[in-house]
């Protein structure tokens, strides 16, 4: 029971963490803003917290039990990075016009593109975000200062950021809750696969 207490807490705070780099981006946008998104991957590696995926790389390997605590993983990133959402749009309308402004492109996005499309995109994610967390644990913070940007730039989506893009556009802008769905699902399988790849190419 504290072993779940404490994964329910560095879940939570790892999704706070996206959160607040998913809300630096959407105020800022282009370059800069994608580099401000590092924050939150600096963060979740510091302080330890448990983050989709930076733990979906490895289980492929485990046994079928531990994937239950992965996707449980991605339940508290979802509570946390929604409580920032919330908080958003809480907030002065005028943040909230700037932060729409990239928030609408990338649903809009998201939600025009194929399936495929989605899941295809999502496995760069994937592939990027394990190397710079593999590396960043070993203290090599260039791959989490430039993979970061790296997937934001080139649009790959990212299934616990865009959990902050979605909550956004459905608090403030009432979007369909329904139109996200089949995005987020594919893109939590791409980043799936994605986080295996380097893995699975290096298995000796």
């Amino acid at each position: 029971m504290k072993e779940l207490l404490n994964l329910t807490k560095r879940s939570i705070c790892a999704g706070l963490l996206i959160g607040c780099a998913g809300f630096a981006y959407s105020m800022v946008g282009g370059v800069v803003g994608a580099f401000l998104f590092s924050f939150g991957l600096f963060g979740v590696l510091y302080g330890s917290w448990a983050l989709y995926t930076g733990y979906a790389g490895s289980f492929v390997w485990r046994e079928v039990r531990d994937w239950g605590r992965l996707f449980y993983i991605l339940a508290g990133n979802w509570v946390g990075v929604m409580a920032l959402a919330l908080i958003v749009a809480a907030s002065s309308s005028t943040a909230i016009a700037q932060a729409n402004e990239v928030v609408s492109r990338i649903i809009a996005d998201r939600v025009s593109s194929e399936w495929w499309q989605i899941l295809v995109r999502a496995i760069g994610t994937g592939f990027i975000m394990e190397i710079a967390v593999r590396y960043g644990h070993e203290n090599k913070w260039m791959t989490v200062l430039l993979g970061v940007p790296v997937f934001i730039v080139c649009g790959l989506p990212h299934c616990v950021a865009d959990i902050f893009y979605y909550g956004v556009d459905w608090l403030t802008a009432n979007g369909s809750a329904t139109h996200y769905i089949m995005p987020w699902t594919f893109a939590i399988l791409g980043n799936l696969i994605g986080c295996n790849i380097p893995r699975i190419l290096t298995v000796k």
